[in-house]
């Protein structure tokens, strides 16, 4: 297979996976999430591999795909098996008056592939494809190669582990495991993540009635359920020094050594009002107390930290801050435990070598703000080193329109893909 054939194959490939709108946060298109995972199912077997489908209920499937050598074709005692990891799943395309072009429909423009999920995380599901492809159509796979390609990874990886437990025996047998759902430093400069916060969001809801009031006759008498959280996010975080106020909430923290304080910004545990509805929003003017508001909050976490602890932590705070008279519920949204891997595994320097090759220069080794949920559950369960790479650029609009991946980081990366399959 000619180079150019390896581009034309891969782009119409990627073209067909764009079209395809598998939002998990959507429920109405649940159907779309299963047509990705048909796509991807005859993609693999026409490529020799085994497919299987783990689901339960209306999750999204889970999706593991092994391509296992036999004697004939090159097996040896040198034989490794590479694991990885990527998403099928998108993240929603609103406010889609802000896209320059359809956001399911793939479009390159001055040297940039764009539509939702070209970066996160189809694009690195597609050169995977691609670069097994040709390593097998030229006869030159000399490991075996096991996908992990998850549904749910934008609605938190709720199920997960639940899903992956099916295969946890079978998977142990991967020699290192790259998931392929982050950036580089800039174009040329690869990056490579030692570790990710950890998440856990909470909805909180207040009312103090069944109907609004009015606000001339129960000013001053009724709490106002608006102004209760805003005292209570008041209480939680200072603004000013940014250190989050609930008691105990730091004590697990491990601070890094002076030598990398200057990342802690980045880092460091933090808390986040994600949105909050409440009383009238309409045009004009309604003088009311209203009756009820909720708001959605979020804290990152790091090493040490555990959701469920932080979660004990903060059910206790705001039973605590909350007035007595009024009615109240708190649920958690979701958990994603913080990750963090040794730096000195051979298998991480063996890739630092092929990054350096192929982009020319030596790669930075980083924390990540982020989360990724599957991170520390496969750690967890397998015990197996896990590298943290990808090639997306910092201006590829992650979760917001006009999401775009660089069409030479983009073959670059499965040229670069092809030689982590042949470590």
């Amino acid at each position: 297979m000619t180079n150019v054939n390896l581009k034309a194959d891969a782009i119409k490939l990627f073209s067909d996976f764009i079209n395809i709108q598998s939002v998990s946060t959507d429920s109405k298109r649940y159907s779309e999430i299963l047509k990705a995972v048909e796509f991807l199912k005859k993609e693999l077997k026409a490529l020799g591999f085994q497919v299987d489908i783990y689901k339960k209920n209306n999750y999204p499937p889970l999706i593991i795909a092994s391509y296992l050598l036999s004697h004939d074709r090159g097996i040896t005692n040198r034989t490794k098996t590479i694991g990885i990891y990527a998403h099928y799943d998108v993240q929603p395309e609103d406010p889609v008056e802000q896209w320059e072009s359809p956001p399911f429909k793939l479009v390159l423009k001055n040297g940039k592939y764009y539509g939702r999920g070209v970066a996160d995380d189809k694009g690195h599901i597609i050169q995977t494809l691609a670069a097994v492809k040709h390593l097998i159509e030229t006869n030159s796979l000399r490991n075996n190669v096991v996908f992990i390609f998850e549904g749910e990874e934008e609605t938190g990886s709720s199920h997960f582990e639940e899903l992956i437990k099916n295969a946890k025996e079978e998977l142990k047998k991967m020699d290192v495991i790259y998931m392929l759902d982050f950036g580089m430093e800039g174009k040329n400069t690869p990056e490579i993540f030692w570790g990710l916060r950890g998440l856990i969001a909470f909805e909180l809801q207040v009312s103090i009635g069944d109907f609004d009031l009015h606000s001339g006759v129960y000013g001053n008498e009724i709490d106002n359920p608006v102004q209760i959280l805003s005292e209570l996010f008041s209480k939680i975080k200072d603004s000013r020094s940014r250190k989050i106020l609930i008691p105990g909430f730091y004590n697990k923290v491990k601070y890094l050594s002076k030598s990398n304080r200057w990342l802690s910004t980045k880092i460091h545990p933090s808390f986040d009002i994600n949105g909050i509805i409440g009383g009238y929003t309409g045009e004009g003017t309604k003088t009311i107390i209203p009756r009820s508001a909720s708001a959605k909050f979020s804290f990152r976490l790091i090493e040490n930290q555990t959701t469920n602890e932080i979660e004990t932590l903060v059910n206790k705070f705001i039973k605590k801050n909350l007035p007595k008279e009024v009615k109240f519920s708190l649920k958690t949204m979701g958990k994603l435990e913080p990750f963090y891997t040794e730096k000195n595994n051979q298998y991480l320097k063996i890739t630092r070598n092929i990054l350096k090759e192929n982009f020319g220069k030596n790669p930075a080794l980083s924390r990540s703000g982020g989360s990724i949920g599957a991170a520390a559950i496969l750690s967890k369960l397998l015990q197996k080193p896990i590298i943290l790479t990808g090639f997306t650029l910092s201006d590829c609009n992650l979760h917001s329109p006009n999401e775009n991946y660089d069409e030479e980081m983009f073959l670059k990366g499965i040229e670069t893909i092809k030689k982590l399959l042949s470590i």
